[in-house]
């Protein structure tokens, strides 16, 4: 039984709600409402947050092998197709942190209830941890690139290490390190270090365009790769699902971030501007490098495929080292940008709602996190393509569920409304039946497996290539039709 000794305060003055005094159960102080005071990213943060986020070897990877299906006209038309519709769903729970300042583990408890609502938790930092290790091993192949090419003797160092080489295993090392320093110390390092980062990589990858460009000699070959066959409507659909699961988990994490706006004007015109814009600039700079350098360096179209690393791309200028320098150094901290801030950000906040008791500090979420990411061991499977492109279409449905019923709840039913110490009291409005709310739970089940039908009946593949969109709708219509006309809890 609590006592008064294990209460704490809880000011929500900012918010019109009082003070409180709560029982530290569920209470972590990094979870809490932020006061206004500390609400103080504009319009730009969000731009510079999404423009660290875009420019990774991933997403360039993504565009380069669009680029070659498809040709750069669609490849930019799906990329912003994906990216638009998926920022409707930013900005719906942007809202959320912007308008009470709360992290997402927090703002789903309204709907899941304070116990209930770990399920949603630990599904986001599965995912988010997946994606973590992904680009921790990306960044890692990078910096052994890097080192090689000017340290000769780096490739000597072939020791096995838990399955990879020992030059690849210390530069999986170092780059890991590097992702933990831009954490350590919360969330204004990293506002710090998109704000120069982000904008700085961007006017690089700009530059390497320019210069593909003139070694092309025009702009008119830009668009000299071209696709083998007529692309398809489900080669185009499964294209964008693709798309869109893979940045599912930023529909639920943006809210890590907006709690810090300023303003809804801030978060939204942030959003707006880094988000979808962003993403087809980048797009389409990918678009003009890769066909440029096809072009300027004579590569053949059954060798081009190699080319959408955009190491390798580093490879053909090692006859100009301080170009391979650059370019070797920007592809580090771009994908040390989208790791820090879309990766690792939200399974510290995940962490901490899990342990509200024993993970008191910042730092020691961001280790345990960043440690947990390693156990994934992303260098035996990341070369399988067709398996993790599978596994994030199943996993962005899953994720597009939890939006969905966060949608009906937040917008439809309590039209934006939050009792803020409720999220942390037991026995409060949002305590359900034992802290749990099955409804949420069982909307998020609904809008999850429906989809995958596509996967049992063919001729029904459409619903599962669009699962993350299914989701989303089928949720919100379930949890709508169970709140309404039911007695569960």
């Amino acid at each position: 039984m609590e006592s008064k000794f294990d209460n704490v305060t809880l000011d929500l003055s900012d918010y019109n709600q009082g003070i409180h005094e709560i029982p530290k159960t569920f209470y972590n102080p990094n979870l809490i409402p932020l006061p206004k005071s500390m609400k103080n990213w504009t319009w730009i943060n969000y731009t510079t947050i999404w423009a660290g986020m875009v420019h990774n070897v991933v997403q360039f990877e993504i565009a380069a092998l669009l680029t070659f299906e498809f040709g750069p006209i669609l490849a930019l038309l799906i990329t912003g197709l994906a990216y638009g519709t998926q920022l409707v769903v930013m900005y719906l729970n942007g809202h959320i942190g912007a308008k009470w300042g709360i992290p997402y583990p927090i703002a789903i408890r309204p709907m899941y209830g304070i116990k209930g609502s770990m399920i949603p938790v630990i599904l986001r930092a599965f995912v988010a941890l997946f994606w973590f290790a992904v680009q921790t091993y990306a960044g890692g192949t990078i910096v052994d690139a890097v080192l090689s090419i000017f340290i000769p003797s780096w490739n000597t160092l072939t020791l096995n290490v838990l399955g990879m080489p020992e030059n690849l295993a210390l530069s999986f090392l170092i780059f890991w390190g590097i992702n933990v320093i831009v954490l350590f110390k919360g969330m204004n390092e990293v506002k710090y270090f998109e704000l120069i980062v982000g904008p700085l990589i961007m006017l690089i990858f700009g530059w390497l365009a320019y210069y593909g460009i003139t070694l092309s000699h025009g702009i008119g070959n830009i668009f000299s790769v071209k696709p083998e066959l007529e692309p398809t409507f489900n080669q185009i659909s499964t294209s964008i699902g693709a798309l869109v699961g893979a940045y599912s988990t930023l529909a639920l994490n943006i809210m890590d971030f907006t709690r810090f706006s300023k303003t809804q004007k801030d978060q939204i015109v942030g959003q707006t501007i880094g988000f979808p814009i962003m993403f087809i600039i980048f797009t389409f700079l990918v678009v003009i490098i890769v066909s440029t350098m096809m072009y300027a360096f004579e590569i053949p179209y059954s060798s081009a495929m190699t080319y959408i690393n955009p190491v390798n791309i580093m490879y053909l200028f090692t006859h100009n080292p301080l170009i391979t320098l650059i370019l070797g150094i920007t592809l580090i901290f771009a994908t040390v940008g989208v790791n820090t801030a879309a990766n690792l950000v939200s399974p510290i906040y995940d962490f901490i709602s899990l342990f509200p008791r024993r993970l008191k500090s910042w730092n020691r979420a961001a280790i345990i996190a960043s440690l947990v990411g390693v156990t994934y061991a992303p260098w035996i499977w990341f070369n399988n393509a067709t398996s993790i492109f599978n596994a994030l279409n199943i996993v962005g449905t899953s994720l597009g569920a939890v939006a969905g019923v966060m949608i009906a709840k937040y917008w439809i039913l309590d039209k934006s409304r939050i009792s803020l110490v409720d999220l942390f009291k037991p026995q409060g409005v949002y305590w359900y039946k034992n802290g749990i709310g099955i409804k949420a739970l069982a909307s998020t089940l609904i809008g999850g497996l429906i989809p995958l039908i596509g996967i049992v009946i063919p001729q029904l593949t459409i619903i599962y290539t669009f699962g993350w969109y299914v989701a989303i709708i089928t949720s919100m219509i379930s949890y709508f039709a169970l709140t309404v006309k039911s007695d569960l809890v």
